[in-house]
């Protein structure tokens, strides 16, 4: 059923997605990024890289191991791996699975750069988990400094695909049906808008 769905489904971009649709596209990405960024990666995000110059490579490894592999989902109450996290979302954005929208099922293919920078990030961090899994410190001290890189850029293109939907949810205009009140994306306190990151192709 699901590959005749995926047949069916045209590519679109996020942009232009029906307004149901990009509402329940923000919700969902809302819930899954503010997990990433609490659960997922916040031992590695909160370390400033003095700190992470300094810390012990075996108690780094721990904090990429207990970020990456053992990430807590909120609404779940259970720990999975990032990889997992990001898949219960992105799998309905590429049609594996249907979003439900009013009861109803809608099948997605969403081709998007911002949204494939991500997917990106997010391959990158996986391609890591073998080492992490393995407990090799030599291995780890070989990429700790990469995944890293890698685990900050993932935050910082997760923020700036929500702020890319936030302006589409605006360009829908004044002529839609009065809109019911929302929670603003930033609303989570703790979490701090990341500073922009040069972005060096590896």
């Amino acid at each position: 059923m699901n590959d005749n769905a995926i047949e069916k489904a045209q590519p679109v971009t996020l942009a232009q997605v029906p307004f149901k649709v990009l509402e329940e596209t923000i919700r969902q990405l809302r819930s899954t990024r503010n997990d990433v960024i609490r659960y997922g990666v916040w031992n590695v995000r909160n370390l400033s890289d003095e700190e992470f110059n300094r810390t012990d490579d075996r108690k780094l490894l721990g904090y990429f191991r207990q970020d990456l592999l053992e990430t807590r989902f909120l609404s779940k109450g259970r720990r999975i791996d990032l990889i997992q996290l990001w898949k219960w979302f992105d799998d309905q954005m590429s049609g594996i699975e249907p979003m439900l929208i009013d009861s109803e099922e809608t099948f997605l293919n969403i081709q998007d750069k911002d949204l494939e920078k991500v997917r990106k990030r997010i391959a990158e961090i996986q391609a890591f988990l073998p080492t992490l899994r393995s407990e090799d410190i030599e291995a780890f001290r070989r990429v700790k400094y990469k995944l890293r890189r890698t685990v900050m850029r993932l935050t910082y293109d997760l923020h700036h695909l929500f702020k890319r939907l936030e302006k589409y949810r605006k360009n829908f205009g004044a002529d839609l049906a009065p809109r019911p009140e929302r929670v603003p994306l930033e609303a989570v306190a703790e979490i701090p808008e990341p500073p922009p990151l040069e972005e060096a192709e590896d």
